[in-house]
């Protein structure tokens, strides 16, 4: 078997490249919004940006690089800073998961189970003042958060944050960027909340057909074995997602490429053609990509895998949350796990139906989101493999 990749980490959700190509601007814009808060940092009162953009378009890299510079360059002027990225499809069940989430990541040692939301946020706020450290802090996915919660108080914690100390004082957070895929979520917020975001906002477009070649041509040289992947190949999947539905979304181009070089590499040919190209478009939609799987929660890739399972399996585009409920209880006994509660199961369901995944139109008529009827066979193979294979590297 030829081996057409170098690094396959390189492609995926997790990895952030030291250069963004067409996206430097926004990086050096944060970095000279935040810059002056390290010239004074016990004098320098929280900041706000938020980042909105379309999938895919580039936002949650911008501000994860910009915050490990940022963190660097503080740390080049003895400020003891920390960065801290938060996803909040993986950490915002509710508003004191989320802060229990930070205090764990910020001070481990004042980490506690017992203490209510603003109780945590306050010690919080004492430990950064008393070892004078300082906070950036990402809240990636605020649109999410919100839809699922209902729950806006967040803003409002984090507008008063110098309500919890003294008069004159600030609060040692320097600055916090919210990240949201459009403004729609901006409809279920009232004015103070709305003002509590600010009015400082980044928008990304989509990636164009130029700008993707760009980015993929980068990532490919880290990612694969030089002449593995040819020019044409990189035109190819750029042409593909710089087009609707896709429109532009990197995330959906990477995996393609991801699973084109496994496609290849298990076939035995030393490059991608563009008929592993072809097989894999043909068995992914950009509806559920790699990063989509990767931030969710265990309990539910079970009820997802139980849905492809159920449909894949039934040959229909539906199936109902009785079936669900007892494909979840097989599969959990199949993998050893916990078997989940009927309330475990239906709150894995709405969060599903919230991140876009699945469609429910009745609790008989429950499907996954944007697949046609004649594609939705080989594209379920394809998603029980990837489910199935997270599963069983955490039992």
């Amino acid at each position: 078997m030829c081996a057409l990749f170098k690094d396959r980490e390189k492609l995926t959700p997790r990895y952030i490249p030291a250069n963004l190509p067409h996206r430097n601007d926004e990086v050096n814009f944060l970095n000279s919004f935040f810059r002056e808060s390290l010239t004074y940092p016990s004098k320098s009162h929280l900041k706000t940006v938020q980042i909105v953009g379309a999938v895919g378009s580039g936002k949650t890299a911008v501000a994860r690089l910009f915050g490990d510079r940022f963190e660097s360059e503080a740390r080049r002027q003895n400020v003891n800073l920390k960065n801290i990225y938060i996803n909040l499809k993986l950490h915002g069940d509710s508003k004191v998961i989320l802060y229990r989430h930070l205090t764990r990541q910020v001070a481990p040692e004042i980490y506690s189970t017992s203490l209510s939301a603003e109780e945590l946020l306050y010690n919080l706020i004492k430990f950064l003042k008393e070892y004078r450290r300082y906070l950036v802090l990402t809240l990636d996915e605020i649109d999410y958060f919100i839809k699922r919660t209902q729950d806006s108080d967040i803003f409002y914690d984090m507008s008063r944050l110098e309500e919890f100390i003294e008069p004159g004082e600030t609060s040692n957070f320097l600055g916090i960027i919210f990240i949201a895929r459009g403004r729609e979520f901006q409809k279920l917020l009232d004015e103070a909340a709305l003002s509590s975001l600010g009015n400082i906002v980044l928008e990304f477009k989509p990636y164009t057909y130029n700008q993707l070649i760009d980015i993929l041509e980068e990532r490919v040289k880290e990612a694969f074995n030089p002449g593995t992947v040819p020019l044409e190949i990189i035109e190819f999947v750029a042409d593909i997602t710089s087009k609707p539905p896709v429109k532009g979304d990197v995330r959906y181009a990477l995996d393609i490429l991801l699973y084109s070089g496994n496609l290849a590499e298990y076939e035995g040919y030393d490059r991608i053609l563009p008929e592993h190209v072809r097989k894999v478009v043909n068995i992914t939609y950009p509806t559920i990509t790699e990063e989509d799987i990767y931030y969710l929660p265990e309990k539910d890739k079970i009820v997802l895998l139980s849905i492809a399972k159920l449909l894949k399996n039934d040959r229909k585009p539906y199936t109902s949350l009785k079936e669900i409920r007892q494909s979840c209880a097989i599969l959990c006994e199949q993998l050893k796990l916990k078997q989940m509660s009927t309330e475990e199961i239906e709150n894995s369901v709405d969060d599903l139906h919230d991140r876009n995944i699945i469609e429910i139109k009745s609790l008989s008529s429950i499907g996954i989101t944007g697949i046609p009827v004649e594609a939705l066979d080989q594209f379920l193979e394809n998603l029980m493999k990837r489910l199935e294979s997270g599963l069983i590297e955490r039992t």
